[in-house]
């Protein structure tokens, strides 16, 4: 398995500087029109992004082109669109680099299974992030990590205590390494009280009715992950849930303009809590 991919072979990898508001307008308003294009006329099969600081914010985002020579076709599609953000000080700075892939992370036999899924994941965030801009109900973001989550461990047939274990096992480690204190587990407790009855009411599916624009592109993402995910859980190497993991936070590295990890702390706080209540409630059941 090929690991390191530089310019002008078949993965393209840009980083783009800009600010943390400025990202999504990137994203959805001057990006999505080329890669939709990019697509159509297959100059390429695959593209991906994530939000990085270095320590300055930027957008890493790779292009897959099965044909090198289509790289050419993707750099001059680009060129006129970041040019004219950089004149207009909406980025700062553009630089290409190495694609390094973590072969380690993600498994030898299914590093190129996980960036189908992180195209996939890519495609439908673009969707989100176009659709957050109507949500009216202020926990919406939250809910919506929710239901992805839940649903991506529902496509490797995780039950309910394997659900339960990832998710104390990942909200442990994130408490660790933020050194929480009294005061701040009150506070996330606080807020898992309030949300419990909205968080069981959208990951049993009822508020389907509410949202379907959200379960949508929820399952539009899932009905394109099924193949790939077959191929990886037949394939797998590596600690299943290490690459579970890993495709988690790198799902809500995308859907998160900033403070990503302390959003991921709460995420995992709270869906241990919901896990934990439904296996409790199954077993007196």
């Amino acid at each position: 398995m090929e690991r390191n991919f530089f310019i002008g072979s078949k993965w393209l990898y840009y980083k783009i500087y800009t600010g943390t508001k400025t990202a999504d307008l990137i994203l959805v308003e001057k990006l999505q029109p080329i890669i939709e294009e990019l697509k159509r006329n297959n100059s390429i099969q695959k593209w991906f992004f994530i939000r990085y600081n270095d320590p300055d914010q930027h957008i890493r985002i790779r292009f897959y082109c099965d044909n090198p020579e289509n790289i050419f076709i993707v750099i001059s599609k680009l060129l006129p669109i970041l040019n004219s953000l950089l004149h207009q000080n909406i980025i700062w700075k553009v630089q290409t680099d190495t694609y390094q892939r973590e072969l380690e992370r993600y498994g030898n036999k299914t590093m190129e299974e996980s960036e189908t899924l992180f195209f996939n994941n890519s495609e439908m965030m673009l969707n989100y992030l176009f659709l957050k801009r109507s949500f009216k109900n202020n926990e919406m973001e939250f809910l919506f990590s929710f239901i992805l989550i839940d649903s991506f461990l529902n496509a490797f047939s995780l039950d309910n205590i394997h659900k339960l274990k990832l998710m104390n096992n990942l909200q442990t480690s994130f408490k660790k390494a933020f050194n929480t204190d009294k005061a701040f587990k009150k506070e996330i407790d606080n807020h898992f009280r309030e949300s419990s009855k909205e968080i069981h009411y959208f990951l049993c599916g009822k508020a389907i009715k509410d949202y379907p624009e959200v379960y949508k592109i929820i399952n539009e993402n899932l009905n394109q992950n099924s193949k790939t995910i077959l191929t990886i859980k037949n394939k797998l190497e590596i600690e299943l849930d290490d690459f579970l993991s890993s495709h988690i936070h790198m799902m809500l590295n995308r859907q998160y303009t900033s403070k990503q990890r302390m959003y991921e702390l709460i995420i995992y706080d709270h869906l241990y809590k919901y896990y934990k209540t439904l296996n409790y409630e199954r077993s007196i059941n």
